[in-house]
């Protein structure tokens, strides 16, 4: 809206041209806030300028649907001196008026005309454009634009003209962004006042509404569609959380009785009619949210958005009823189920006439909302009693007549309304229109047969649009409904489909209590029907369905054995038809365990003995005629099996793939643009008629078993009383082929019905039959070397036939051997190590098939004189008579004792400890020697001589210690290395009299002292706690060597001592025998100390060369530096001050 002031007629002149220019072209617009920009069109019209709505304009009670956005001043004055005279000053008191108000959108047009004669002698200095720009645009010269008039100039004025059109669309444009801004604030500040006493939903409705007109004339639905959904979701959080009381008073507006209910309309002509009835008359909450879904649904159509349109038709119409629920409005019973049947099927009809059969989508949206459609034309059938075998009585007639009256009749339709979507699809002029949503309620409320027809046809518009959207469990859920239908209507034929289809759903899905509900239902039609194959395979299937109650189980099962006895049908049908005499096994029993209690492996020619716990879910004890469970050889793996397919087929065999029921599999290889593989599959060509393969979601649970396993091979039992709850069967049969089996399928029989199990529950158990092959093994326990050790050779004779010479060889590997095993009796054979050797023939004297035996034995090997981490590992390798190559047999010892040594110095003096320690056998010990074949080097033994062998068992040490003398004359580089052999006698608690040898070698290295390290703390009578003292530290070279850098450090307790200063130094005995070093360190704890440790180490300067740029330390071995005041103690007394 414009408004115009100034010389007005003049204006009216140009208004039209103005006006119908400016919506010819789109323009950019851009918003403010960094919101998006947007390309719209614009729309104006004009006014005068009316002061009342400024005013309404600066109290802050405007709408900015009425509020003019532009206000132009016209003028055509082109002499400068009338404009000073009085144009000046008539503009400038129209700007004082706009600027009072609040107002900068304003624009000064000024039409020229040019006078030809004065313009070719002479041309004025200033115009009068330059006049208005001086004076008033200082800051806003783009606001004085000047035009030549069109009515004079119709040639010349194009460009100008198009120019002003252009600027006025800019103004219209900024004045947008400053009002809508202004406006969405007067809008907050509203809102945050809806708790205030005299505040009006309605009016702010109105308010918001504005601003989404506002949109919609700009062209952008989905601003518009916004200020919509938060008008929708404000009323829903008022009615559902607020309800009615004291504050809210305008609620009562719409709590009018719901004497009319109709539903949505999308083809209404005038479109704001229920605008003007709700600011005028007030309107019920039915109609005030009709009139807002459909506001919003004609945005939503601008903008192509049909399938958004069905997706939110359900949500608008639970929240309504809840809403109408919170507010307790009166209403018919039946009211809002005719309400909601009306504006599911209008959108509907909408949704129809625009989409495509493969836009899946909207079908996704539109399929609720045909089953919503279908519940509630059965909520209103079974209120008018119009349900099959109902006859309408004179009170649902009158209910029928106040529900036609209160839907009301449609409204005409307006195909202009429609034509605003470009995607509407063209429908064929022969075809008849559908009648309203209305019409056809009202026709459905008539009479039985129109119901019925309706009622079928929305069932089934449901199920196949579900169905289009892979929604298959509600399809058969909808399913049920029509076939409860179809049973009503006496059609039992037509309903067993969808009463079968929902139970294989059910099935699959594990839903029992409901799959029980269903199956009565199916046998209600089989009865009906006659079927009574059918009807004795429900009955049973029913009878084993523990969700019921027992009585209905206890019917049932009388009836399936009543049937049973009665059937006469042939075992010649098809597996795969649901009509055939198999029954799925899983649905009456179930397999707890399989057991095959024979010895594996199962010899050929014996009896396979298979114990198997079944639970019989039938009511009451039922005779089994046979129980068979059949086994099949396992299956090669997947890649063995597919070496031998050819895809493609040879010409030898064509005429047999011609005349056997084969699929025609061919390769199909798809190559990139450069040659390369994309990707290799195989493809069958085969008729649709006979395709192989379905969908799996139609076919994942079958009523009746598919396939029957191949039974030539099986383990059977008959006549098997089976009771109800666990039974366990033994089931027999005797082993003909050799191979390795796995059970496959179960099959129970009882008079002409066969049950068959599907798959069984768990991995089922593999079993092998063979002819049992010879073995031989070793069993022993712990082994431990140095002592005689027991095991045992068993042999399994299995089917091979010995000759009267067989034997076997037991060959050992180097330090083992082994004989038979001697009678302990016999002590001079028992003790007698000779009569082990490392072969020994085993004779099998009169050995039978079949039959097993252990022979004992005795094996020997030395203890290992290093320690060993691990067992020390030995073989025994078997030549047995049924085989040609041997047999090696892994045989690991552990060690009965082990010694270590360790090198002890004293000032010059070296001493070798020798430590034995037990480990799993209790041994006597004696005669322990140490020899040294060096000259020059001699070992004094310092032990005690003995009176008793010694005893060491497990976890027990026994300790040697001999003085090690070497000449003064032989160096340590002459020597570099002492071998010492520690020799001890040993033997076993069991047979003292039987003495065997343990020796081991040490390797003594680094022996010499080269330095000795002596420590002195002074004072060292009265050492005072916290008191710095002096520790002198003197190394002194016993032996000549060549290291002269030593790096001595001081490892104190950080609890005992503090070194105060440096701890760690280097010092030279280059050309010295002794170094003396003083270093003060104080105690931190009374008592007897500890001296501090010191450290010798010695060390290599670094940087003499380039490859060694760092300096090195390296540690003594413990033989070389002899410190002797290592257990020195030092008493440290408490301060005089009493510090502890």
């Amino acid at each position: 809206l414009a408004t115009d002031s100034g010389a007005c007629p003049l204006f009216r002149s140009l208004e039209s041209q103005i006006l119908n220019a400016i919506p010819l072209d789109t323009c950019e617009w851009r918003r403010a806030l960094q919101r998006p920009t947007k390309h719209v069109r614009l729309e104006a019209q004009a006014q005068q300028l009316n002061v009342a709505a400024l005013e309404k304009y600066k109290s802050g009670d405007w709408s900015i649907l009425e509020h003019p956005i532009l206000h132009i001043y016209v003028t055509e004055c082109n002499d400068v001196d009338t404009y000073k005279a009085t144009i000046r000053e008539e503009i400038d008191t129209w700007l004082k008026l706009l600027t009072s108000y609040g107002v900068s959108d304003w624009m000064i047009l000024l039409v020229e005309t040019l006078d030809m004669r004065k313009t070719k002698n002479f041309m004025p200095r200033t115009t009068v454009l330059d006049k208005i720009r001086l004076d008033f645009g200082n800051k806003n010269d783009d606001r004085c634009i000047s035009v030549l008039n069109p009515a004079k100039f119709e040639q010349k004025s194009t460009e100008s003209f198009r120019c002003l059109v252009q600027r006025i669309r800019f103004l219209m444009l900024a004045s947008y962004n400053r009002n809508i801004l202004k406006y969405e604030e007067l809008i907050r500040s509203r809102r945050e006042k809806r708790n205030h006493e005299g505040w009006d939903f309605r009016q702010y409705f109105f308010m918001q509404e504005d601003l989404a007109l506002i949109f919609e004339k700009l062209e952008l639905p989905t601003e518009a569609l916004i200020q919509y959904d938060e008008l929708d979701a404000m009323f829903s959080q008022f009615v559902t959380h607020t309800g009615l009381n004291d504050k809210q008073q305008w609620l009562g507006h719409f709590r009018k009785p719901l004497d009319a209910f109709h539903g949505i309309c999308l083809s209404r002509p005038d479109k704001f009619e229920m605008r003007a009835k709700i600011r005028t008359e007030g309107v019920s909450l039915l109609e005030f949210r009709n009139y807002l879904f459909e506001r919003q649904a004609y945005l939503l159509l601008t903008c192509n958005d049909i399938p958004e349109i069905a997706k939110r038709l359900l949500s608008f119409l639970f929240s309504t009823l809840r809403e109408v629920e919170f507010i307790k409005l009166e209403c018919q019973e039946g009211a809002l189920c005719c309400w909601e049947f009306v504006c599911a099927l209008e959108v509907l009809q909408l949704c129809e006439q625009a989409m495509e059969p493969n836009e899946v989508t909207c079908f996704q949206h539109c399929a609720p909302i045909w089953n919503l459609a279908k519940d509630k034309l059965y909520e209103l059938g079974k209120l008018c009693g119009l349900l099959p075998g109902c006859t309408p009585t004179s009170e649902q007639l009158h209910i029928v007549v106040q529900l036609s009256s209160g839907i009301g009749d449609a409204p005409p339709e307006q195909q202009q309304f429609l034509q605003a979507t470009p995607q509407l699809r063209e429908r064929s002029p022969n075809r008849k229109p559908k009648k309203s949503a209305a019409q056809q309620l009202k026709e459905a409320l008539g009479s039985n047969q129109a119901f019925q027809k309706l009622y079928l046809e929305l069932a089934e518009l449901a199920i196949s649009t579900y169905k289009h959207v892979a929604r298959l469990r509600s399809a058969r859920l909808v399913g049920l409904d029509l076939g409860k239908f179809y049973c009503a209507l006496n059609e039992p034929h037509k309903a067993v489909g969808f009463f079968t289809d929902l139970l294989r759903e059910l099935k699959a899905e594990n839903w029992h209590t409901l799959s029980s509900q269903t199956l009565l239902e199916l046998a209600n039609c089989y009865r009906k029907m006659g079927d009574s194959l059918a009807y004795t395979k429900t009955c049973s299937s029913i009878s084993c369905c523990v969700e019921l109650e027992t009585l209905v189980r206890t019917f049932y099962f009388d009836e399936f054995l009543k049937s049973l006895k009665t059937l006469n049908t042939t075992l010649s049908a098809q597996p795969s038809m649901e009509n055939a005499n198999f029954c799925v096994l899983e649905d009456h029993f179930r397999v707890v365990d399989i057991n095959v209690t024979n010895q594996k492996p199962i010899i050929q020619d014996d009896f396979i003995v298979v114990q198997m716990k079944l639970e019989s879910l039938y009511p009451r004890g039922i005779v089994a005629e046979t129980i068979k469970l059949c086994y099949e050889l396992q299956a090669a793996p997947l890649e063995l099996a597919m070496e031998n397919v050819s895809l493609t087929p040879s010409p030898s065999t064509v005429k047999a793939k011609e005349t056997t029921s084969r699929l025609n599999v061919s390769l199909q290889l798809v190559y990139k643009q450069d040659n390369r593989l994309h990707s290799a599959s195989v493809s069958c060509d085969t008729p649709k008629a006979k395709q192989p393969v379905r969908r799996t979601s139609s076919t994942k649970r079958k009523l009746s078993p598919s396939v029957q396993a191949d039974f030539t091979n099986f383990v059977q039992a008959e006549n098997i009383a089976l009771q109800p709850g666990v039974n366990f069967i033994e089931l027999r049969a005797k082993a003909t082929r050799v191979g390795s089996w796995q059970f496959k399928q179960l099959c129970i029989s009882m008079s002409s019905l066969e049950f068959l199990s599907e798959h069984l529950p768990f991995a089922p158990p593999s079993f092998e039959i063979s002819t049992k092959p010879a073995s031989a093994s070793l069993e022993f326990k712990t082994l431990t070397s140095g002592i005689v050790q027991p095991i045992n050779l068993n042999v399994a004779g299995g089917s091979f036939i010995f000759p009267a010479d067989a034997k076997i060889t037991l060959r050992c590997s180097k330090n083992l051997r082994i004989r038979q095993a001697m009678d302990p009796a016999n002590m001079s054979a028992y003790n007698d190590d000779s009569t082990f050797d490392s072969h020994l023939q085993v004779p099998l004297v009169n050995f039978k098939s079949f039959e097993e035996r252990s022979i004992p034995l005795e094996v020997l090997t030395d203890m290992p004189g290093r320690k060993v981490s691990k067992h020390h590992e030995h073989h025994i390798a078997l030549s047995c008579p049924w085989s040609r190559s041997e047999l090696p047999i892994a045989v690991d010892f552990q060690p009965a004792m082990e010694a270590t040594c360790r090198l002890h110095t004293c000032g010059t003096q070296k001493f070798l400890q020798v430590i034995m320690k037990g480990l799993d056998a209790h041994l006597l010990l004696q005669f322990a020697k140490v020899k040294c074949d060096v000259p020059g080097v001699q070992l004094l033994d310092l032990n005690p001589t003995p009176q008793e062998p010694i005893e060491i068992y497990k976890s027990l040490t026994v300790t040697y210690l001999y003085e090690i003398q070497v000449e003064p004359l032989k160096t340590e580089h002459e020597l570099p290395i002492v071998k010492v052999h520690f020799v001890i006698k040993y033997a076993p608690i069991s047979q003292p009299d039987v003495w065997r040898n343990y020796g081991c070698a040490f390797d003594l290295v680094d022996y010499t002292t080269l330095f000795k390290l002596q420590a002195q703390l002074e004072p060292n009578e009265l050492c005072r706690l916290r008191t710095v003292c002096n520790l002198n530290l003197k190394i002194t070279k016993v032996h000549e060597n060549p290291y002269t850098d030593l790096m001595y450090e001081v490892l104190n307790d950080q609890n005992l001592w503090a070194v105060c200063g440096r701890s760690a130094g280097v010092v030279s005995m280059k050309d010295v025998d002794s170094h003396s070093i003083s270093l003060d360190v104080m105690p931190l704890s009374t008592g007897f100390l500890p001296m501090p440790s010191i450290r010798l180490s010695k060390y290599t300067a670094g940087g003499k060369s380039k490859s060694d740029a760092h300096s090195k330390v390296h540690p003594f071995p413990p033989g070389q530096v002899y410190n002797s005041t290592k257990s020195m103690q030092i008493h440290v007394i408490a301060s005089v001050a009493g510090d502890q």
